[in-house]
């Protein structure tokens, strides 16, 4: 057997190790896609993230909770505000009508009127309800569409295919990729396995027709 001399050896250590560097760089450097894993029959990457924490360490989340803080108690103040005349009319019907002065045609104007003002104290209890339930329902909008930003930005920078909520919020996929959604193939087969009555029943006929 030849000899080899130790410079020519190291000297191809030093190729076979670049060559090898490359190329675990090209496999581990490069994050194939979804549909990639998907064509070459590979599995998903499945992360998950604990939802409740989540929730409360986001700053802007905190941000906008005390704004929604602050627009329940000024819409209350001005509930509050618009309510004391009617209130104060009220009071005041109620107490002449107590203080024996009053006469049966008085009487029942007062008790119709009181009855209004009930009626528009109720409307504007409802209307701020309203009002403050629409915030919160705008506030939960602008959160969940910018978590769905920053989780799909996350997710294809790291080529993940799925996202996970793991916590007391409920758990359930917060991000997936097309590749993975098999929502037509189940659909089609289970419309195979269950036709619909009058579908079949049209084909059939129109079939009889052209015959």
């Amino acid at each position: 057997m030849k000899n080899v001399s130790p410079g020519l050896f190291w000297a191809a250590v030093a190729v076979l190790g670049f060559w090898l560097g490359g190329l675990t760089w090209a496999t581990v450097g490069s994050n194939p896609t979804a549909a990639e894993r998907a064509a070459q029959g590979g599995g998903p990457v499945v992360a998950f993230v604990h939802g409740d924490s989540l929730q409360q360490g986001m700053t802007f989340v905190r941000t906008m909770q005390a704004n929604l803080q602050m627009q329940l108690e000024t819409r209350d103040a001005q509930l509050q505000e618009d309510a004391l005349p009617l209130q104060e009319e009220a009071q005041e019907l109620l107490d002449y009508a107590n203080s024996g002065q009053a006469t049966e045609d008085e009487l029942n104007i007062a008790q119709r009127r009181i009855m209004e003002i009930e009626d528009a104290l109720r409307s504007m209890q409802r209307a701020a309800e309203e009002d403050m339930f629409v915030a919160e329902q705008n506030m939960k909008a602008v959160m969940a569409e910018a978590l769905r930003r920053h989780l799909e930005e996350h997710a294809e920078e790291e080529g993940i295919d799925f996202i996970l909520n793991w916590g007391l919020s409920g758990e359930g996929v917060l991000y997936g990729t097309e590749p993975w959604d098999i929502t037509d193939a189940v659909l089609a087969r289970i419309n195979e396995a269950h036709p619909d009555p009058l579908e079949s029943r049209r084909a059939a006929e129109n079939n009889t027709s052209e015959e």
